[in-house]
């Protein structure tokens, strides 16, 4: 205000020499000089007063997201795991102190969440084998799948895709909440020609890591396949790799009758799985489709979440193992070994 005064009367002042003899000459000259020597003195504070209103933020009013969606940063972890009993019945009671976890062999620093969850979003890649090896029950598959996918999704907080694939990647239907259009584009789709496994888990990772995601989710590809690689130009260590940073859990339903466990495509696929957090589930006949599918369905809401504060964290990008385990006899803890530190 001051500033404003004493500009409008510097203006009229030096408008002409007369004005100026004119002021110097009225009473008013001393509270002239007075008002303009304040603006000087004042305007600094007035600088930093307006600095001030625009840099606090009252406590009382900042924002936080409630526990239930933590906000992960480069040196908290969140882990989301299961828990089977000898029976492969989920377990959903465990507590915090029956937990017993170790990241790159060390205690961690502090546990800062640990709750048994089933309400994350979900972000669900359905990924189908249309390769000619996959023809005898394909028919059957898709129709599994089409309804597995339209039952899953909830359409005021999940996304899913689908992508066919032999030696080709089809993305049939993009990210949506669409449970018809899914079903769709799962029903489209007809077996032929070669088979491309790790190309297309790689590009279903590529398109979670591309999704940019404000809170969690529970992230997850769906792999219907008979495991018979013979197109991909992706290697298998790269595929680990890109599967880890995108924090999905790969589940594998195996269509081939008795697979050979000793193969190298067997342990390739093991290893994607068990490295995830994700499992092969047997799917060689319509029956064991349909468990397949149902026991996924559980999966995908029957799950804890644990985010902690490692120990000696670097955020150099290497890769950190993880193990955690449970002192309850008899239960089984399913979650992924392990993830690259975020480089700052």
């Amino acid at each position: 205000m001051v500033k404003l005064i004493a500009a409008s009367m510097f203006r009229y002042i030096f408008r002409s020499p007369g004005n100026i003899l004119e002021y110097l000459r009225s009473e008013f000259a001393p509270e002239l000089l007075y008002m303009v020597l304040a603006g000087v003195l004042l305007l600094p504070a007035c600088y930093c007063m307006a600095q001030a209103r625009l840099e606090f933020t009252d406590p009382n009013t900042r924002s936080e997201k409630p526990a239930a969606t933590l906000k992960v940063s480069v040196n908290e972890v969140d882990l989301s795991f299961l828990v089977t009993d000898r029976h492969h019945h989920w377990i959903t009671d465990l507590s915090e102190n029956e937990v017993r976890l170790h990241d790159n062999g060390k205690t961690p620093e502090s546990i800062r969440f640990f709750q048994s969850r089933t309400g994350l979003p979900l972000r669900v890649g359905l990924l189908l084998d249309t390769s000619d090896s996959v023809a005898q029950e394909f028919a059957f598959e898709r129709e599994a799948a089409a309804l597995f996918i339209s039952q899953i999704i909830d359409p005021a907080r999940d996304l899913a895709f689908v992508v066919g694939f032999n030696k080709t990647i089809s993305l049939t239907q993009d990210f949506t909440s669409d449970r018809q259009a899914l079903a769709s584009a799962v029903l489209q789709l007809h077996p032929h020609g070669t088979t491309a496994v790790y190309d297309a888990v790689d590009f279903a990772c590529q398109k979670l890591l591309q999704h940019p995601e404000e809170g969690l989710s529970r992230r997850m590809l769906v792999v219907l396949t008979d495991g018979d690689d013979n197109s991909s130009v992706i290697t298998p260590d790269q595929l680990m790799e890109d599967a880890i940073r995108c924090d999905a859990v790969v589940v594998v339903l195996h269509t081939e009758s008795l697979p050979i466990e000793s193969l190298p495509e067997y342990k390739i696929l093991r290893k994607l799985t068990s490295e995830t957090g994700g499992q092969i589930l047997r799917a060689d006949s319509s029956k064991h489709i349909a468990k397949a599918f149902t026991q996924l369905t559980e999966e995908l809401r029957s799950y804890y979440l644990l985010a902690y504060r490692p120990a000696e964290f670097s955020a150099d990008g290497s890769y950190r193992k993880i193990e955690l385990k449970t002192t309850r006899r008899g239960a089984h803890v399913i979650c992924r070994r392990g993830y690259y530190a975020v480089k700052k």
